[in-house]
């Protein structure tokens, strides 16, 4: 149990859009089914079906980066010798913290742009769907300043950041 307790922060990203994406396909599945049993079903499901997903999306983005699942930024990196790879990754990864956040920064204006639009059928403020742009991009840049330092270390002490690090997983 212990050994489960700490694996959560872990796997964090992945459990929470697993959450989202189980949600959503319980919603979906059980509208469906009380539409063919019933002849009708929640007006209510397309509404937090879609919120759930946006949700699993972002966070599952960012579960995909942290564990570095991302195969364009790998395919970039491997097109070098190993000595310029070390280069080419750090330089990719202090890009990454550029754009991610810069989009982080542009998704907390965007939220709080929409902080007074509400959502039409729940009525909840529609701020809570795109702060998931936020949270996705913002752990991204989280990741990114991680694997930017391990990097910089592992090629100082001549090591790969894989053998700092422990491997790909955290």
């Amino acid at each position: 149990m212990k050994r489960f307790l700490q694996e959560i922060p872990k796997n964090l990203e992945v459990i929470v859009s697993s959450m989202f994406l189980s949600v959503t396909v319980l919603v979906v599945v059980i509208n469906v089914i009380l539409r063919y049993l019933f002849q009708g079903g929640l007006f209510w499901v397309e509404e937090v079906a879609t919120t759930c997903f946006i949700w699993s999306i972002f966070i599952g983005a960012a579960g995909a980066y942290r564990y570095k699942m991302h195969i364009g930024i790998d395919l970039i990196t491997k097109l070098f010798s190993e000595k310029a790879q070390k280069i080419v990754s750090i330089l990719i990864n202090a890009l990454m913290i550029l754009i991610n956040g810069y989009i982080t920064y542009l998704s907390i204006i965007f939220t709080q742009l929409n902080r007074l639009k509400r959502t039409p059928v729940l009525d909840i403020p529609s701020m809570y769907v795109n702060m998931a742009i936020t949270v996705g991009f913002g752990l991204i840049t989280i990741h990114a300043i991680r694997f930017f330092i391990l990097e910089i270390k592992g090629f100082f002490n001549q090591r790969t950041p894989d053998a700092i690090e422990g491997g790909n997983t955290p």
